[in-house]
Protein backbone atom coordinates (compact mmCIF):
# COMPACT_ATOMS: atom_id res chain seq x y z
CA UNK A 1 0.00 0.00 0.00
CA UNK A 2 1.71 3.60 -1.06
CA UNK A 3 1.68 5.91 2.04
CA UNK A 4 -0.99 8.15 0.65
CA UNK A 5 -3.53 4.92 0.47
CA UNK A 6 -2.29 4.09 4.38
CA UNK A 7 -3.08 7.77 5.66
CA UNK A 8 -6.33 7.87 4.17
CA UNK A 9 -7.14 4.06 5.87
CA UNK A 10 -5.86 5.13 9.24
CA UNK A 11 -8.23 8.42 9.04
CA UNK A 12 -10.98 6.09 7.99
CA UNK A 13 -10.63 4.19 11.01
CA UNK A 14 -10.38 7.02 13.43
CA UNK A 15 -13.41 8.13 12.15
CA UNK A 16 -15.08 4.67 12.70
CA UNK A 17 -13.61 4.39 15.71
CA UNK A 18 -14.83 7.75 17.15
CA UNK A 19 -18.53 7.22 15.46
CA UNK A 20 -18.57 3.86 17.89
CA UNK A 21 -17.23 5.63 21.04
CA UNK A 22 -19.99 8.61 20.35
CA UNK A 23 -22.87 5.62 19.82
CA UNK A 24 -22.10 4.30 23.18
CA UNK A 25 -21.55 7.67 25.13
CA UNK A 26 -24.73 9.52 24.03
CA UNK A 27 -28.01 9.14 25.44
CA UNK A 28 -30.81 9.53 22.67
CA UNK A 29 -33.76 12.10 23.79
CA UNK A 30 -37.20 10.54 23.66
CA UNK A 31 -39.12 13.45 21.66
CA UNK A 32 -42.68 13.77 23.01
CA UNK A 33 -45.49 14.34 21.14
CA UNK A 34 -46.13 17.76 19.43
CA UNK A 35 -42.44 18.87 20.50
CA UNK A 36 -39.62 20.00 18.65
CA UNK A 37 -35.63 18.15 19.26
CA UNK A 38 -34.76 21.59 20.77
CA UNK A 39 -37.43 22.12 22.85
CA UNK A 40 -37.14 19.15 24.34
CA UNK A 41 -33.31 19.29 24.92
CA UNK A 42 -34.58 22.17 27.52
CA UNK A 43 -37.20 19.95 29.53
CA UNK A 44 -35.30 16.72 29.14
CA UNK A 45 -38.58 14.32 29.42
CA UNK A 46 -40.96 17.40 30.69
CA UNK A 47 -44.36 16.83 29.33
CA UNK A 48 -46.63 19.97 29.35
CA UNK A 49 -49.22 19.41 31.97
CA UNK A 50 -51.73 20.35 29.43
CA UNK A 51 -51.24 17.01 27.67
CA UNK A 52 -52.52 15.08 30.30
CA UNK A 53 -55.76 13.86 30.24
CA UNK A 54 -57.09 15.05 33.60
CA UNK A 55 -55.88 18.63 32.73
CA UNK A 56 -59.22 19.44 31.44
CA UNK A 57 -62.30 19.77 33.32
CA UNK A 58 -65.70 19.64 32.09
CA UNK A 59 -63.67 20.06 28.55
CA UNK A 60 -62.56 22.98 30.15
CA UNK A 61 -58.92 24.74 30.70
CA UNK A 62 -58.52 23.66 34.58
CA UNK A 63 -57.84 26.90 35.07
CA UNK A 64 -61.00 28.77 33.04
CA UNK A 65 -62.66 26.16 35.37
CA UNK A 66 -61.66 27.41 38.75
CA UNK A 67 -62.39 30.85 37.33
CA UNK A 68 -65.93 30.00 36.27
CA UNK A 69 -66.46 28.49 39.46
CA UNK A 70 -64.96 31.43 41.90
CA UNK A 71 -67.12 33.92 39.89
CA UNK A 72 -70.14 31.98 40.49
CA UNK A 73 -69.30 31.66 44.36
CA UNK A 74 -68.27 35.33 44.68
CA UNK A 75 -71.39 36.71 42.96
CA UNK A 76 -71.73 40.23 43.18
CA UNK A 77 -69.53 40.32 45.68
CA UNK A 78 -65.99 42.22 45.93
CA UNK A 79 -63.06 40.10 46.43
CA UNK A 80 -61.75 40.94 50.56
CA UNK A 81 -58.54 42.57 51.03
CA UNK A 82 -55.79 40.66 52.26
CA UNK A 83 -52.54 42.28 53.53
CA UNK A 84 -50.42 39.11 53.86
CA UNK A 85 -50.67 35.24 53.15
CA UNK A 86 -49.25 32.47 55.36
CA UNK A 87 -48.53 28.99 53.81
CA UNK A 88 -49.01 26.01 55.40
CA UNK A 89 -47.42 23.20 52.54
CA UNK A 90 -47.00 23.14 48.42
CA UNK A 91 -47.52 20.48 46.80
CA UNK A 92 -46.60 19.33 42.67
CA UNK A 93 -49.21 17.43 41.03
CA UNK A 94 -48.90 16.32 37.28
CA UNK A 95 -51.28 19.00 35.95
CA UNK A 96 -50.89 22.03 39.04
CA UNK A 97 -49.43 23.23 42.29
CA UNK A 98 -51.66 23.05 44.84
CA UNK A 99 -51.02 25.45 48.41
CA UNK A 100 -52.63 25.34 51.32
CA UNK A 101 -53.11 28.49 53.18
CA UNK A 102 -53.66 29.27 56.65
CA UNK A 103 -54.67 32.94 56.81
CA UNK A 104 -58.28 32.82 57.78
CA UNK A 105 -61.22 34.83 56.24
CA UNK A 106 -59.89 35.64 53.11
CA UNK A 107 -62.10 33.16 50.80
CA UNK A 108 -62.16 34.45 47.16
CA UNK A 109 -59.51 36.50 47.74
CA UNK A 110 -57.41 37.25 44.27
CA UNK A 111 -54.04 35.74 45.14
CA UNK A 112 -51.01 35.66 42.95
CA UNK A 113 -48.58 32.68 42.67
CA UNK A 114 -44.78 33.45 43.03
CA UNK A 115 -42.23 31.23 41.70
CA UNK A 116 -38.66 30.73 42.31
CA UNK A 117 -36.19 28.59 40.87
CA UNK A 118 -33.10 26.23 42.41
CA UNK A 119 -31.04 29.25 42.92
CA UNK A 120 -33.63 31.59 44.63
CA UNK A 121 -34.44 33.59 41.45
CA UNK A 122 -37.89 34.16 40.90
CA UNK A 123 -39.33 33.33 37.87
CA UNK A 124 -41.67 35.83 35.92
CA UNK A 125 -44.32 36.88 35.82
CA UNK A 126 -46.40 36.25 38.73
CA UNK A 127 -50.08 34.07 37.91
CA UNK A 128 -52.92 35.45 38.93
CA UNK A 129 -54.99 33.00 41.26
CA UNK A 130 -57.55 32.83 43.85
CA UNK A 131 -57.94 31.47 47.55
CA UNK A 132 -60.43 29.04 45.90
CA UNK A 133 -61.62 26.51 47.45
CA UNK A 134 -61.10 28.40 51.04
CA UNK A 135 -57.30 28.03 52.38
CA UNK A 136 -56.42 26.63 49.09
CA UNK A 137 -54.91 28.35 46.16
CA UNK A 138 -54.13 26.46 42.45
CA UNK A 139 -51.26 27.89 40.38
CA UNK A 140 -49.93 26.75 36.58
CA UNK A 141 -47.18 25.00 36.16
CA UNK A 142 -43.88 26.47 35.13
CA UNK A 143 -40.60 24.84 34.11
CA UNK A 144 -37.87 25.49 36.16
CA UNK A 145 -40.05 25.83 39.50
CA UNK A 146 -38.66 24.53 42.65
CA UNK A 147 -40.21 26.71 45.66
CA UNK A 148 -43.36 28.72 45.51
CA UNK A 149 -44.81 31.33 47.18
CA UNK A 150 -47.71 33.49 47.25
CA UNK A 151 -48.39 37.56 47.66
CA UNK A 152 -51.47 39.78 47.08
CA UNK A 153 -50.43 41.76 44.25
CA UNK A 154 -48.34 40.65 40.96
CA UNK A 155 -45.11 42.85 42.09
CA UNK A 156 -45.44 42.96 45.67
CA UNK A 157 -44.05 41.30 48.89
CA UNK A 158 -44.22 38.24 49.12
CA UNK A 159 -43.80 35.27 52.04
CA UNK A 160 -40.86 32.47 52.19
CA UNK A 161 -40.63 30.61 49.67
CA UNK A 162 -41.66 26.83 50.05
CA UNK A 163 -40.60 23.67 48.64
CA UNK A 164 -43.24 20.68 46.96
CA UNK A 165 -44.22 17.63 48.08
CA UNK A 166 -44.08 15.43 45.64
CA UNK A 167 -47.69 13.86 44.45
CA UNK A 168 -46.86 13.73 40.43
CA UNK A 169 -46.83 9.77 40.55
CA UNK A 170 -50.55 8.44 40.74
CA UNK A 171 -49.00 5.00 42.32
CA UNK A 172 -50.41 4.66 45.68
CA UNK A 173 -48.56 4.18 48.73
CA UNK A 174 -51.11 3.50 50.63
CA UNK A 175 -54.93 1.93 50.54
CA UNK A 176 -56.43 3.32 53.36
CA UNK A 177 -55.59 6.09 55.28
CA UNK A 178 -56.59 8.71 58.46
CA UNK A 179 -56.34 12.37 58.16
CA UNK A 180 -57.37 13.58 61.64
CA UNK A 181 -59.16 16.55 62.87
CA UNK A 182 -56.61 18.91 64.65
CA UNK A 183 -55.37 17.28 67.75
CA UNK A 184 -56.29 20.20 70.53
CA UNK A 185 -56.93 20.59 74.50
CA UNK A 186 -55.42 20.09 77.90
CA UNK A 187 -57.04 16.35 78.31
CA UNK A 188 -54.13 14.12 78.08
CA UNK A 189 -54.82 12.29 74.45
CA UNK A 190 -51.92 9.22 74.87
CA UNK A 191 -54.62 6.46 75.68
CA UNK A 192 -57.56 8.32 73.40
CA UNK A 193 -54.40 8.20 70.50
CA UNK A 194 -53.28 4.60 70.88
CA UNK A 195 -56.94 3.55 70.92
CA UNK A 196 -57.84 5.23 67.73
CA UNK A 197 -54.93 4.35 66.03
CA UNK A 198 -54.94 0.61 67.09
CA UNK A 199 -58.79 0.49 65.79
CA UNK A 200 -58.42 1.87 62.47
CA UNK A 201 -54.91 -0.87 61.96
CA UNK A 202 -57.04 -3.65 62.75
CA UNK A 203 -59.38 -1.83 59.73
CA UNK A 204 -56.83 -2.45 57.32
CA UNK A 205 -55.53 1.36 57.45
CA UNK A 206 -51.71 1.68 57.79
CA UNK A 207 -51.34 5.63 57.49
CA UNK A 208 -51.81 8.20 59.77
CA UNK A 209 -51.63 12.40 58.71
CA UNK A 210 -52.16 13.64 62.43
CA UNK A 211 -52.39 17.43 62.68
CA UNK A 212 -50.96 18.93 66.02
CA UNK A 213 -52.92 22.32 67.51
CA UNK A 214 -51.62 21.83 70.89
CA UNK A 215 -50.69 18.49 72.51
CA UNK A 216 -48.76 17.68 75.73
CA UNK A 217 -45.17 16.44 76.21
CA UNK A 218 -46.35 13.02 77.64
CA UNK A 219 -49.30 12.56 74.66
CA UNK A 220 -46.54 13.53 72.10
CA UNK A 221 -44.10 11.17 73.08
CA UNK A 222 -46.56 8.38 71.77
CA UNK A 223 -47.03 10.08 68.36
CA UNK A 224 -43.35 10.21 67.89
CA UNK A 225 -43.53 6.51 68.72
CA UNK A 226 -45.69 5.99 65.77
CA UNK A 227 -43.61 8.09 63.67
CA UNK A 228 -40.78 6.19 64.02
CA UNK A 229 -42.71 3.24 63.20
CA UNK A 230 -43.66 4.85 59.89
CA UNK A 231 -47.52 4.96 60.54
CA UNK A 232 -47.85 8.64 61.46
CA UNK A 233 -47.31 11.78 59.86
CA UNK A 234 -47.35 14.74 61.78
CA UNK A 235 -47.91 18.10 61.31
CA UNK A 236 -47.72 21.55 63.59
CA UNK A 237 -50.40 24.24 63.21
CA UNK A 238 -47.76 26.86 63.94
CA UNK A 239 -49.05 30.59 63.29
CA UNK A 240 -47.95 33.84 64.63
CA UNK A 241 -51.36 34.62 65.65
CA UNK A 242 -53.25 31.63 67.64
CA UNK A 243 -57.01 31.33 65.85
CA UNK A 244 -59.46 29.23 66.75
CA UNK A 245 -60.15 25.79 66.88
CA UNK A 246 -62.63 25.46 64.07
CA UNK A 247 -60.03 27.20 61.57
CA UNK A 248 -57.57 25.20 62.27
CA UNK A 249 -60.00 22.16 61.38
CA UNK A 250 -60.54 23.50 57.93
CA UNK A 251 -57.00 24.27 57.32
CA UNK A 252 -55.89 20.65 58.36
CA UNK A 253 -58.77 18.69 56.20
CA UNK A 254 -57.95 21.19 53.08
CA UNK A 255 -54.56 20.27 53.57
CA UNK A 256 -54.67 16.57 54.15
CA UNK A 257 -57.09 16.72 50.75
CA UNK A 258 -54.29 17.46 49.08
CA UNK A 259 -51.61 15.63 51.12
CA UNK A 260 -53.33 12.34 50.85
CA UNK A 261 -54.46 12.93 47.68
CA UNK A 262 -51.95 10.31 44.80
CA UNK A 263 -50.78 8.97 48.21
CA UNK A 264 -53.46 7.20 49.96
CA UNK A 265 -56.32 5.87 47.86
CA UNK A 266 -58.91 6.25 50.75
CA UNK A 267 -58.49 8.80 53.68
CA UNK A 268 -60.90 8.88 56.63
CA UNK A 269 -61.93 12.54 57.75
CA UNK A 270 -63.00 12.11 61.98
CA UNK A 271 -61.84 12.68 65.30
CA UNK A 272 -59.47 11.26 67.70
CA UNK A 273 -63.15 9.80 69.47
CA UNK A 274 -64.83 8.41 66.61
CA UNK A 275 -64.83 4.80 65.40
CA UNK A 276 -65.71 3.86 62.01
CA UNK A 277 -66.95 0.26 61.93
CA UNK A 278 -69.04 -2.02 59.76
CA UNK A 279 -72.43 -3.56 61.03
CA UNK A 280 -73.80 -6.61 59.32
CA UNK A 281 -71.27 -6.33 56.63
CA UNK A 282 -68.94 -9.51 57.27
CA UNK A 283 -65.42 -7.77 57.28
CA UNK A 284 -63.13 -5.10 57.91
CA UNK A 285 -63.74 -1.16 56.40
CA UNK A 286 -61.00 -1.92 53.88
CA UNK A 287 -62.98 -4.95 52.62
CA UNK A 288 -65.99 -2.99 51.94
CA UNK A 289 -64.05 -0.01 50.51
CA UNK A 290 -62.00 -3.01 48.12
CA UNK A 291 -65.60 -3.92 46.87
CA UNK A 292 -66.48 -0.80 45.36
CA UNK A 293 -66.31 -1.14 41.41
CA UNK A 294 -68.36 2.38 40.71
CA UNK A 295 -66.12 4.51 39.79
CA UNK A 296 -68.48 8.01 40.25
CA UNK A 297 -68.19 7.09 43.70
CA UNK A 298 -65.77 9.77 45.72
CA UNK A 299 -66.84 8.76 48.66
CA UNK A 300 -68.76 6.29 51.21
CA UNK A 301 -71.17 8.25 54.35
CA UNK A 302 -71.37 6.65 57.95
CA UNK A 303 -74.43 7.95 59.79
CA UNK A 304 -73.70 8.01 63.99
CA UNK A 305 -73.88 6.81 67.03
CA UNK A 306 -73.16 8.66 70.36
CA UNK A 307 -71.90 7.22 73.46
CA UNK A 308 -71.76 8.97 76.40
CA UNK A 309 -68.16 9.54 77.65
CA UNK A 310 -68.81 11.43 81.26
CA UNK A 311 -65.02 11.48 82.84
CA UNK A 312 -61.52 13.10 81.31
CA UNK A 313 -58.62 10.31 80.77
CA UNK A 314 -55.88 10.31 83.01
CA UNK A 315 -53.01 11.85 83.17
CA UNK A 316 -50.18 8.78 83.19
CA UNK A 317 -49.46 5.46 82.31
CA UNK A 318 -50.26 2.77 85.18
CA UNK A 319 -50.33 -0.58 83.47
CA UNK A 320 -52.40 -2.85 81.89
CA UNK A 321 -55.43 -3.13 84.33
CA UNK A 322 -55.46 1.12 84.15
CA UNK A 323 -55.79 0.17 80.09
CA UNK A 324 -58.61 -2.25 80.81
CA UNK A 325 -60.63 0.53 82.87
CA UNK A 326 -59.70 3.55 80.78
CA UNK A 327 -59.83 2.64 77.47
CA UNK A 328 -63.07 4.05 75.74
CA UNK A 329 -64.50 1.04 74.02
CA UNK A 330 -64.33 -0.75 77.55
CA UNK A 331 -65.63 1.82 79.55
CA UNK A 332 -68.44 3.87 78.02
CA UNK A 333 -71.35 2.02 76.60
CA UNK A 334 -74.33 4.40 77.40
CA UNK A 335 -75.36 5.37 73.47
CA UNK A 336 -77.71 7.04 71.61
CA UNK A 337 -79.67 5.81 68.43
CA UNK A 338 -78.26 6.57 65.05
CA UNK A 339 -78.71 10.38 63.42
CA UNK A 340 -80.64 10.52 60.72
CA UNK A 341 -79.08 10.59 57.36
CA UNK A 342 -76.77 13.40 56.60
CA UNK A 343 -76.79 14.88 60.37
CA UNK A 344 -73.22 14.93 61.73
CA UNK A 345 -71.91 11.92 59.11
CA UNK A 346 -68.49 11.10 58.80
CA UNK A 347 -66.99 10.41 55.12
CA UNK A 348 -64.27 8.35 53.67
CA UNK A 349 -63.61 9.48 50.26
CA UNK A 350 -60.90 9.38 47.22
CA UNK A 351 -58.68 12.42 47.81
CA UNK A 352 -58.43 12.80 43.73
CA UNK A 353 -62.39 13.09 43.79
CA UNK A 354 -62.50 15.84 45.78
CA UNK A 355 -61.63 19.52 45.83
CA UNK A 356 -63.19 20.55 48.92
CA UNK A 357 -63.24 18.83 52.13
CA UNK A 358 -65.58 19.75 54.99
CA UNK A 359 -66.09 18.19 58.80
CA UNK A 360 -68.96 15.96 58.00
CA UNK A 361 -68.51 15.49 53.99
CA UNK A 362 -66.89 17.07 50.60
CA UNK A 363 -68.80 19.97 50.32
CA UNK A 364 -66.78 20.63 46.34
CA UNK A 365 -66.66 17.40 44.73
CA UNK A 366 -65.01 17.56 40.52
CA UNK A 367 -67.73 17.02 38.41
CA UNK A 368 -69.14 13.31 37.32
CA UNK A 369 -68.82 12.06 41.16
CA UNK A 370 -71.23 11.81 43.95
CA UNK A 371 -71.41 10.01 47.80
CA UNK A 372 -72.45 6.88 48.31
CA UNK A 373 -74.77 6.61 51.80
CA UNK A 374 -74.26 3.46 53.81
CA UNK A 375 -77.50 1.95 55.99
CA UNK A 376 -76.45 1.12 59.62
CA UNK A 377 -76.74 -2.12 58.72
CA UNK A 378 -73.77 -1.80 56.69
CA UNK A 379 -71.76 0.52 59.01
CA UNK A 380 -71.83 3.15 61.54
CA UNK A 381 -69.81 5.74 63.82
CA UNK A 382 -69.45 5.27 67.22
CA UNK A 383 -68.49 8.82 68.51
CA UNK A 384 -67.59 8.16 72.02
CA UNK A 385 -68.88 12.13 73.04
CA UNK A 386 -67.13 13.94 76.25
CA UNK A 387 -70.39 15.68 77.45
CA UNK A 388 -68.57 18.15 79.39
CA UNK A 389 -65.99 19.50 76.32
CA UNK A 390 -67.65 22.76 74.75
CA UNK A 391 -70.17 22.38 77.06
CA UNK A 392 -71.60 19.58 74.78
CA UNK A 393 -74.11 17.73 77.01
CA UNK A 394 -75.80 20.80 78.27
CA UNK A 395 -76.00 22.03 74.41
CA UNK A 396 -76.76 19.22 72.00
CA UNK A 397 -77.42 16.24 74.53
CA UNK A 398 -81.23 17.14 74.40
CA UNK A 399 -81.42 17.06 70.41
CA UNK A 400 -79.68 13.52 70.37
CA UNK A 401 -82.11 12.33 72.77
CA UNK A 402 -85.00 13.26 70.87
CA UNK A 403 -83.74 10.59 68.00
CA UNK A 404 -84.99 7.77 70.59
CA UNK A 405 -84.25 6.39 73.61
CA UNK A 406 -80.98 5.76 75.03
CA UNK A 407 -79.39 2.31 74.93
CA UNK A 408 -76.36 -0.40 76.25
CA UNK A 409 -74.35 -0.99 73.35
CA UNK A 410 -70.79 -2.57 73.31
CA UNK A 411 -67.78 -1.87 71.21
CA UNK A 412 -67.72 -5.32 68.47
CA UNK A 413 -66.42 -8.26 70.56
CA UNK A 414 -64.59 -9.64 67.32
CA UNK A 415 -62.21 -6.72 67.90
CA UNK A 416 -62.12 -6.24 71.41
CA UNK A 417 -59.36 -8.47 72.78
CA UNK A 418 -57.47 -7.57 69.76
CA UNK A 419 -57.46 -3.88 70.64
CA UNK A 420 -57.09 -3.77 74.15
CA UNK A 421 -53.73 -5.72 73.74
CA UNK A 422 -52.40 -3.64 71.26
CA UNK A 423 -53.02 -0.74 73.14
CA UNK A 424 -51.25 -2.21 76.50
CA UNK A 425 -48.56 -3.48 73.97
CA UNK A 426 -47.98 0.11 72.59
CA UNK A 427 -48.21 2.00 75.43
CA UNK A 428 -45.84 -0.39 77.71
CA UNK A 429 -43.16 -0.13 75.16
CA UNK A 430 -43.52 3.90 75.82
CA UNK A 431 -44.16 4.95 78.89
CA UNK A 432 -41.92 2.01 80.96
CA UNK A 433 -38.74 3.60 80.14
CA UNK A 434 -40.01 7.37 79.38
CA UNK A 435 -38.16 9.80 80.89
CA UNK A 436 -39.74 13.27 79.89
CA UNK A 437 -37.28 15.94 78.09
CA UNK A 438 -35.36 18.52 80.05
CA UNK A 439 -36.06 22.05 80.25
Amino acid sequence: MDPRSFKYSLFAVFLFTLAILYSFNVTPINILPNQTSSNVAVSRGEMDPKDFPNYKIEGMDRFEWYSKKWKKELKDEIPPKIEEVSMLKAYEFDVEYSISLTTPGKFKAILYCRYFDANGMEILPAFQSYNFPEFVVNCQKRKGTKRISVSTEAKNNYTYPIGFVDRTKKEYKHEFSFCMSPIYGKEPKWLLLSEVIEHYKLQGMTHFYFYIFHIDEYSNALLEDYVRTGEVELTYLLERNDRELLHWQMVAFRDCTLNSRYDSKWSLFADIDERLLMTQYNGTILDYLRGVKDDTIAGVQFRQQWIMKTEFMPEKYEGDKQIDEWSPTLRWHNSSVYGPPGHTVKTIVMPEKVLSMWTHYPNMLFPGYHIHGLKTEEGIVRHYRDLQMWNWGNTWLKEIVKFGPMSMTDYPAKYQKNLTNAVKKRTKYVYENYHPREE
